[in-house]
């Protein structure tokens, strides 16, 4: 189940030197081209060699909501697909190549090593989902499992600005009001993605939707 991969994933600090064989390029190179898309926005993902990692992958992408989104959404679906290549990632703000907003590094990595990030951040640590839900938890297992997968999101520097609430069986998420800068938007892109491929194994239909202000609603069945 994709939760197993999303628990397995975390983001790799240290990178051992190895190059990526053509097998492993090209897997990813077909994977951008199948990448569902939250707001019809066909980004065009491409690897490149930077001297970090064994490549860093990344798209232009304007400093726009909606295009910041949709990046934090394919980004990470492209993370969880390097997670099952058995190979480590971390998104990288500071990467802004061909007008990318950020970009993902990845490679094998090299375990066991403790960084200044690392400390910075809580090592990673998550929040409980009750902290993170307005309202009761759902009963339904399977919408809790949904919940877990986005508790376990990644975002900048751990903040996890994201709120959840359920209504008649749909999931809403947000990001919290008081997030400066333009790093929450691909936060909750990526939120949305572990929402998104989570549901997927549970429901046959599921769809992602505007709601009010800049809530996103998560419809399943």
């Amino acid at each position: 189940m994709i939760i197993e991969t999303i628990r397995m994933r975390h983001s790799t600090r240290k990178f051992l030197s190895y190059d990526l064989s053509a097998e492993e390029k090209e897997r990813l190179m077909n994977f951008f081209r199948e990448l569902p898309t939250l707001h019809s926005l066909h980004l065009k993902w491409t690897l490149r060699d930077l001297n970090k990692g064994s490549g860093v992958i990344f798209a232009p992408c304007p400093e726009k909501p909606n295009c910041l989104v949709e990046y934090g959404f394919q980004g990470e679906i492209i993370v969880l697909e390097v997670t099952k290549m058995g190979l480590g990632s971390c998104w990288n703000a500071g990467i802004r190549e061909e007008g990318s907003p950020a970009g993902i590094i990845l490679g094998k990595e090299d375990s066991g090593k403790v960084t200044l990030n690392d400390v910075l951040t809580g090592m990673g640590r998550r929040k409980e989902l009750k902290s993170l839900v307005e309202g009761p938890l759902p009963k339904d297992e399977r919408l809790l499992q949904i919940l877990e997968s986005c508790r376990l999101a990644p975002s900048s520097m751990n903040m996890q600005p994201w709120r959840f609430n359920v209504q008649n069986g749909d999931l809403y998420i947000w990001t919290k009001g008081n997030v400066i800068g333009g790093g929450h938007w691909i936060d909750l892109g990526i939120v949305l993605s572990h929402a998104y491929i989570t549901a997927l194994e549970f429901f046959s239909k599921v769809s992602i939707e505007k709601a009010a202000g800049d809530k996103y609603r998560v419809i399943m069945s």
